[in-house]
Order: C-alpha cells, then structure tokens, then sequence
C-alpha cells in the first residue's frame, strides 16, 4: 500500500473485467501504452477510488487474456507479479513496484506503477533501447525489437551513462536474471534509459515487463528476447555449438566483453547463487497454481544448474567462476 499507493487503502476495483474490456475499445485510439497484452492506465479520481483514464494515468492495469490467446492464461498475473518480486526483493534490482488487485468480481489483475514520472506529475525523459539504437520497423522489419543484442545495449550503456560500470553489473544481473526465470521476450523495448529526478545524467530506469513466457507460449522458439553477442558469428563457443543455448562459456565471454572484471562476475554470480532457496519459497507462496508453480521451479532450477552453471570439461574451457558455482551447486 504504502510503495504502490502513497499510503492510500486500497482494497480492490471498483469495476470488473467485461467493464476494463469496454474502456479498453474506448480508449483504443487514444491510449499509447505499447505491448501486446491488453492494459488501460488507471488514476485516483477526488473519492480515492482508481479509475480508468486515457490521459496522465499513474498506474497500469493488466488482466489475464483469453485461453484462445495463450496458454495457462489463468495464471499470467501471478507470473508477472512473482518475477517482478523476485527481480525486486531477492536479486535487489531496481524494480518497477507492482501487485495483484481485485476486479470487483473477485478475479486477481496485474498493476504497476509508473516510474516515468515525477512526484510533481512531470513526464520523465526516458527511451527504451529500440529509440537509443534507432532500429525502427521502417529500417529493421516488423521484428526491429528483437534484431539487436545485449553487447550492443550494453555498449549504448557504456556510451550515454557516465558511470557506467555500476550501471553494466547492473544490466549484467538483469539479463541473467530475465533468463533463469525463462523470459524469452526481454527485447529491446523492454529495457529503458531516463533522467530521474533532479539529475541530468541518465541511468537505467527500473526493471518492467518480466514474465516466464514458455509457460504461455509451448512452442516458443528460443531462449532470450535477443542474442547475446552483437555478431553471434564472431563470437560463437564451442558449447554453444553443441548445445544451442547459452551455458557458463557464454555469460563468462559476455561478461568480458563488456567489461566486468572475474571479481565483480564473482560477486554477481555469489548473489544469484546464494539465493536460490529464496526464489523456491517465494514461488511455493506465490499467486500461480500448483501447476504454474511447479513449471516455474523446474525451469528455474534447469536454468541455472544445466544452463547458467553448465560447462563442458572436453572442449578445454575452464570456468572462471566454477569455484564459485561449486560452493552452492
């Protein structure tokens, strides 16, 4: 209550899904906000109540799609909530603060809080990394979003943050983090830079649109929203021939690439280890069914023993951070 509504009480909606749908063809043409998913932004009117708006809303609003749309769509909510909460509490990333609300049914929705303002009501400078690389859909196709990498991102880091190895350790633990948890969507529109208040400089805003998309799309091809590397050519490993996905070898060159040094990689790969008996309890607490929580633990765990943590002896690599990873696996 106190990070997501400034203190106000907030018990639930005060309209139920057939209504959100009917704002939502209202609102079609005015309403900006990007993404596949059906959302309407909300604001608190003069009674403290939230309600739907199409201008200056604070909030947005996610409820779960149709069936006919994705699969498990019952539990897509609880989905994104949980991997927002693990990215935030666990991993300690800046975070988009978010939650399950009640329709006035009863049935659970997914809110968040926009960061892009500031607590004077002004719209924040901010672009998302298509709009910092220029890739558009009248250059790059349709799928401009996904046709780029993280070494790329991370070098349009190292270019418009002045601190930017903070800010390269940070982006560092997001892509790893976005793939433990199985989010093969984290494209370039999902990751963003912005003024915050009262600075200049820009710095990564916080963590959104996190989700194990698999669960919902059973046939999704891939494993990440983009390559790891900015020519997959010039830097293929021997694992990732063999195996087709990204194994230790691969963080470990990434991580050189853009700059970490083995004892900060140490430290992050510490972190994330450390804490996997925290993100099995909060799935086991979290919202999902038994069947979303049992399909979000065993992608987790395969994720991080047989994909992050994976290496192979015969082609000669020696995992810099296998000591670490002994300590915990």
């Amino acid at each position: 209550m106190k990070e997501l509504f400034g203190g106000r009480k907030v018990s639930g909606l005060s309209f139920n899904k057939q209504e959100f749908y009917q704002k939502r063809k209202e609102y079609a043409k005015r309403i900006s906000i990007s993404g596949i998913q059906d959302k309407l932004s909300l604001a608190f009117d003069e009674h403290n109540t939230l309600v739907t708006t199409d201008i200056e809303g604070r909030y947005i609003l996610k409820p779960s799609p149709s069936e006919e749309q994705v699969d498990n769509s019952h539990d897509i909510c609880a989905n994104e909530h949980l991997s927002m909460q693990i990215s935030k509490q666990i991993f300690k990333i800046p975070t988009a603060d978010s939650a399950l609300i009640p329709f006035s049914s009863g049935e659970l929705a997914y809110i968040t809080k926009r960061f892009d303002y500031d607590k004077n009501g002004q719209k924040l400078d901010q672009e998302d990394f298509a709009a910092v690389l220029a890739y558009t859909s009248d250059k790059q196709g349709k799928n401009y979003k996904y046709e780029s990498s993280y070494e790329a991102c991370a070098k349009a880091i190292q270019m418009y943050i002045p601190a930017s190895m903070p800010a390269l350790e940070d982006f560092y633990q997001r892509i790893v983090v976005n793939y433990l948890i199985g989010n093969a969507d984290a494209h370039l529109k999902n990751f963003s830079l912005y003024r915050a208040q009262e600075r200049k400089d820009r710095s990564l805003t916080p963590n959104y649109d996190l989700l194990y998309t698999r669960y919902h799309i059973l046939n999704e091809e891939g494993y990440m929203g983009l390559d790891l590397f900015e020519n997959e050519m010039d830097s293929p490993t021997k694992a990732f021939e063999a195996m087709g996905y990204y194994t230790l070898e691969d963080f470990e060159l990434f991580a050189e690439k853009i700059g970490i040094k083995t004892k900060r990689l140490e430290k992050i790969f510490e972190r994330i280890l450390v804490s996997t008996p925290e993100v099995i309890k909060m799935i086991k607490h979290s919202f999902l069914s038994e069947k979303g929580k049992e399909a979000y633990r065993k992608n987790y765990e395969e994720r991080l023993k047989l994909h992050l943590c994976y290496s192979i002896e015969q082609y000669g690599f020696s995992g810099k951070m296998q000591k670490v990873i002994d300590r915990f696996l």
